[in-house]
C-alpha cells in the first residue's frame, strides 16, 4: 500500500488520502479495503470511508480516494447519506431452525393413509353473448378543389 497524497483538513475533521493498492487477482470488497486502511493508519473501521474506488485494468492496482475522520459525528454530517449506507456493515442472518422432523413424518403418514376426497369441478359462470354490432359507415368528405387561378 503505497500512499501518493495525504492532505488534512481540520475544519472538516478528516484526512484525504490517495493510495495506491498492489493487488493479485479481483479488486478486493469496499469492507476489505476498509479493513487495510484502518489498519494502516491505526483507526477504527467505521471512521474511514472510502470516496472514489479506480481499478486499473491488467495491472493489478487500484486507486483509492479515502477520507478518514476523527469523529463520527463530523463524518455523518459532511458525508452523503448514500456513501454511508455502502459503508454499512452487513449483518448476515443465520438459518431459521425448521421445525423438528418428527412431527412431519407422521403428518406425511397420515396424508397417505388418507382416502382422498374427490372433488367435483366446478363449473364455470355463463357468460350471454351478445352480437358484435358493427360501426355505421361514414361517408368519405369530398375533397374541394382550390379555386381556378386567373390567368393572365
Amino acid at each position: 500500500m503505497e500512499i501518493l497524497k495525504e492532505r488534512e483538513m481540520k475544519l472538516l475533521s478528516r484526512k484525504r488520502v490517495t493510495l495506491l493498492i498492489e493487488e493479485k487477482g479481483a479488486t478486493p470488497s469496499r469492507q476489505e479495503l476498509i479493513g487495510q486502511v484502518a489498519s494502516k493508519f491505526k483507526v477504527k473501521e467505521n471512521l474511514v470511508i472510502i470516496k472514489h474506488i479506480y481499478p486499473q485494468f491488467g495491472e493489478g492496482k487500484t486507486k483509492l480516494i479515502v477520507n478518514i475522520y476523527s469523529d463520527e459525528k463530523k463524518m455523518k454530517m459532511f458525508e452523503h447519506a448514500n456513501l454511508l449506507k455502502k459503508h454499512e456493515k452487513k449483518v448476515v442472518e443465520a438459518p431459521k431452525e425448521e421445525a423438528p422432523a418428527a412431527p412431519v413424518e407422521a403428518s406425511k403418514e397420515e396424508a397417505l393413509t388418507e382416502k382422498p376426497v374427490e372433488k367435483k369441478p366446478e363449473e364455470a359462470p355463463k357468460v350471454e353473448e351478445k352480437p358484435v354490432e358493427e360501426a355505421p359507415k361514414v361517408d368519405a368528405p369530398v375533397e374541394k378543389k382550390p379555386a381556378e387561378e386567373k390567368a393572365e
